[in-house]
């Protein structure tokens, strides 16, 4: 509709060479084309490039956004204005020509979308509240400290005056050899070794950023054969409320395993890990249990429930707890083989990019909303180049929202076989609530519970603008929506194409040449 090609960030995947990157490149052609379907009804007017960024969670929030356009006649600066014409926190990463990348502090509402504009600037923009040296890091929440060794030695709670770290948090190295099924199994024998190392260096350390948006710092260093990169990063705002931790490793170790220790200045016997849907209080290593699996983040919490510190992560779901005050997350594995499995000994191997976080809180995973915290890390802001236009929407636009952060929406989606959107919600606490009200943006005709089948259940009353809702410890309740829309964009136009499926594409395995998916039999 009204997003320019190529203007998504993050972009589609370029190389289709498996079923996760074609399915992968499929979402973000459906998400570029819905955004533009919006943004075509918005109210795009700029003085500059106009951007639409997009907020996925379902709660208002304040994070840092990307973007990379071109600016004509170049530009040794960029800055971004809100809906209202107000300048906010902006900072150039980057500029070749006319092309500039640069990163900007943007608050959107719940699912929601917002209007900004980019205009090219000569003025040097100005200082904010962040500090960088080439051993810390600081803005209005944190002050970050580094040793020599590349390794996090403090990280300073300045609201809450704690420090999160007993001793400072390393990469280590552990050994991995199982007796049976290498990619799958990590023996308890192996566990209670000492670390085989640390990834020491020597470390480079250089000031990556430093900005009114954030600031970073780029420790490189090499251990054991693998190359490992981390930029750790602070922003402004509310966007300022975790430490990031980007990695970019090249992974050749063998016979190991490397995980992110964190020595945590809290103690507990008990941690909590979040399973997405639920969540589970789990003890100390031990025979049974010494690696287990977690869903974006898990967390430690003193004994009397003063104050936590939640490991948030973006891709990584394997962790263990070898004691009170120690937490380990798993980040990559490539172990010893034997007699079989012997391609094994190399998984693992390659590049990898992926991202984890450090966030302290006064209270415990419920008070500290570590749920929210983590989806904001792995559901960045999203932002769209657009064109110039009035829209009916105005300058910012959230399609529901909800009135108490307990509960999230899960999914939304088109209904399979009628006129309904279903709207798919959960409780996070695990406590339950009777005072929730759902808030869709335009008026609702009628609402209905369905199941997993979208199956109607029964008839939810409420007002044309909200719906009353209980629910249970984690419970999960699926409506069905009918909305009586506020505007109607044009329809796409599509053509049917007729595609003949005559190939036997499969076969059994001992008979491998009964097919036709070419001329040899090959299937």
């Amino acid at each position: 509709h009204d997003i320019l090609p190529g203007t998504c960030i993050p972009k589609a995947y370029e190389y289709s060479w498996n079923d996760e990157v074609v399915a992968l490149n499929c979402f973000a052609e459906v998400l570029q084309n819905s955004v533009g379907a919006v943004a075509g009804e918005l109210d795009t007017h700029a003085q500059g490039v106009p951007l639409v960024v997009y907020n996925p969670l379902s709660i208002d929030r304040e994070d840092v956004a990307t973007a990379e356009l071109d600016l004509p006649g170049g530009a040794s600066g960029v800055q971004v204005f809100d809906g209202t014409g107000r300048a906010v926190p902006t900072q150039l990463l980057g500029a070749t020509g006319d092309r500039v990348k640069f990163i900007f502090l943007a608050k959107v509402p719940s699912v929601g979308f917002a209007v900004f504009d980019a205009r090219a600037t000569a003025a040097p923009v100005a200082s904010s509240q962040l500090k960088v040296t080439d051993r810390s890091l600081e803005n209005s929440r944190y002050r970050v400290t580094l040793d020599d060794a590349g390794d996090v030695a403090s990280v300073f709670d300045k609201a809450a005056k704690r420090e999160l770290l007993a001793r400072p948090a390393r990469l280590e190295f552990l050994y991995e050899k199982p007796r049976l099924y290498p990619a799958w199994n990590t023996d308890w024998a192996d566990r209670q070794k000492a670390p085989l190392g640390f990834v020491t260096g020597p470390a480079t350390i250089s000031v990556e950023e430093n900005g009114p948006v954030r600031v970073a710092l780029r420790v490189a260093r090499s251990t054991r054969g693998s190359t490992f990169v981390q930029t750790l990063r602070l922003s402004a705002g509310a966007a300022g409320d975790r430490v990031e931790v980007a990695c970019h490793i090249e992974w050749q170790s063998r016979e190991c395993c490397v995980k992110a220790e964190f020595p945590l200045a809290v103690t507990n016997s008990l941690a909590t890990y979040n399973w997405d849907l639920g969540k589970i209080e789990r003890g100390n290593n031990n025979p049974k249990k010494y690696e287990v699996p977690s869903h974006q983040w898990f967390d430690l919490t003193d004994q009397g429930g003063a104050y936590g510190v939640s490991i948030l992560n973006d891709a990584k779901y394997g962790s263990d707890k070898p004691a009170d005050n120690d937490l380990r997350l798993t980040l990559l594995r490539t172990p010893g083989v034997r007699h079989d499995y012997r391609e094994q000994q190399w998984q693992d191997w390659g590049k990898h990019d992926f991202v984890y976080g450090i966030y302290g809180h006064p209270g415990d995973w419920r008070a500290g909303r570590s749920d929210w915290q983590a989806a904001r890390l792995g559901q960045p802001l999203l932002a769209f180049r657009t064109l110039p236009h009035p829209g009916p929407l105005g300058r910012s636009y959230s399609w529901l929202r909800l009135n108490n952060a307990s509960l999230a929406v899960r999914a939304i989606k088109l209904a399979e076989d009628r006129n309904e959107v279903i709207v798919r919600l959960q409780e996070l606490d695990g406590a339950g609530t009777k005072r929730a009200t759902l808030t869709p943006a335009v008026e609702l005709s009628a609402a209905t519970e369905v199941n997993g089948l979208e199956t109607p259940l029964h008839a939810i009353p409420g007002r044309r603008h909200n719906l009353k809702l209980e629910f249970k410890p984690y419970q999960i309740r699926s409506l069905a929506l009918k909305l009586n829309s506020a505007v109607e964009a044009p329809a796409e136009l599509g053509t049917p194409v007729a595609l003949p499926y005559n190939l036997d594409g499969f076969s059994f395995n001992q008979n491998r040449a009964d097919g036709s998916f070419d001329e040899g039999g090959r299937t």
